[in-house]
């Protein structure tokens, strides 16, 4: 079965490259076989090809066009040279992100790099957030709920009890991190690994924290206050830094990305900075003109018909569109005026738009048996 290339790297389809760079190298780091435990070669494999064709905006345009009909195209052969090896990692070898690449190999292998890897950050979070048309134009400040991995409230973090000794942990020294050499077809290679005794704090606790059990994180309900700024539109994303899921201990938080879903209004529609509205008026108030009251996001406002309007004619109201999100002018209210033709008639109606039309030279041959079927 083919696989949704999504769903592999844990992503939404409104997902950004970078946010792409981050699940392929969180899940590289996972599954990579040369790993040890927690390794899994096929997952690895299933992660590096979902990443070399949502990282490449040309494969990932067609992957989204066509889907299962795209990996079905895609040709299979075996290993030969830097190329296939890496593809395999998830790289062009034509267009290769060198500092991703440098990191993937000296965190999984050692690489010959003297860097110290680099303690993973938590995960970042997504969920949607359902707000109404006039909230989205006017900004709203929302409660939310989400369960996530965080700090353990009872021990804060550490992975202790209050009057416990916290002690360099004996299998890593303190490191973190467990350092394997083995032999491969491309020689002496070292893979690094999470130490499973202290969960890459490098700590251990003589009466671990009954809470968490030691590893000082938690799952929780948590409820935020998030304040929606005014102009957000449809299907945009905002970040709430570090309200994601908390990493190792003593590495930093993810983030929390809010996609925004903004509800029809009955009214209004949304072009831009712009908002849209039609307004009908009869046959008579297009002709000589009048002043109508109609609705708008700050409330009824009054609004001219010039004599003469014709269906279809957009009249624009300065400053009553949305607000730019970065605090700027607004947008403008654009209506659109629709003439309503009268479908009934009274007799003296009839004989009034006969004289009308006798005055302008205009011939209309009514048929008074059709009027009548209309009125009677």
């Amino acid at each position: 079965m083919a696989q949704d290339y999504y769903q592999t790297l844990g992503i939404s389809k409104a997902a950004s490259p970078e946010d792409i760079k981050k699940a392929y190298r969180r899940l590289a780091h996972q599954y990579h076989p040369d790993k040890g435990e927690g390794g899994d070669a096929e997952k690895f494999k299933q992660v590096s090809e979902a990443y070399q064709v949502l990282s490449d905006p040309e494969k990932r345009k067609q992957y989204d066009q066509f889907g299962t009909a795209f990996q079905g195209g895609r040709g299979q052969g075996g290993f030969s040279g830097w190329e296939d090896f890496a593809q395999g990692f998830g790289y062009n070898a034509n267009n290769v992100d060198f500092e991703d690449a440098f990191d993937i190999f000296s965190d999984i292998f050692g690489g010959g790099s003297s860097r110290r890897p680099r303690r993973e950050r938590g995960i970042d979070l997504e969920m949607d957030i359902e707000l109404s048309f006039i909230e989205a134009v006017f900004g709203v400040e929302k409660e939310i709920t989400l369960e996530k991995k965080d700090v353990c409230e009872r021990c804060e973090g550490s992975g202790a009890e209050t009057d416990s000794k916290i002690n360099t942990c004996p299998k890593c020294h303190g490191v973190g991190q467990i350092r394997t050499a083995r032999r491969t077809i491309f020689g002496q290679m070292s893979s690094v690994a999470t130490c499973d005794r202290c969960d890459g704090s490098g700590k251990i606790a003589d009466n671990p924290c009954k809470e968490c059990q030691g590893l000082g994180t938690k799952r929780r309900v948590k409820k935020l206050n998030v304040k929606i700024p005014a102009g957000v539109d449809h299907g945009m994303r905002i970040r709430i830094a570090n309200e994601g899921e908390v990493g190792y201990r003593g590495s930093n938080y993810g983030d929390l990305y809010l996609r925004i879903l903004v509800a029809d209004h009955p009214k209004f529609k949304r072009d831009g900075e712009h908002i849209l509205s039609e307004v009908p008026i009869s046959f008579y108030q297009a002709a000589l003109g009048t002043e109508i009251d109609t609705d708008t996001v700050d409330g009824t406002i009054k609004v001219k018909i010039p004599a003469g309007t014709q269906s279809g004619r957009i009249l624009r109201v300065k400053g009553k569109g949305v607000p730019q999100i970065n605090g700027g002018k607004r947008g403008d209210h654009l209506i659109t005026v629709t003439v309503v033709t009268p479908t009934k008639l009274t007799k003296k109606e009839k004989d009034l738009f006969k004289k009308l039309a006798d005055e302008a030279g205009e011939s209309v041959n009514v048929d008074e048996g059709f009027w009548s079927r209309f009125t009677s």
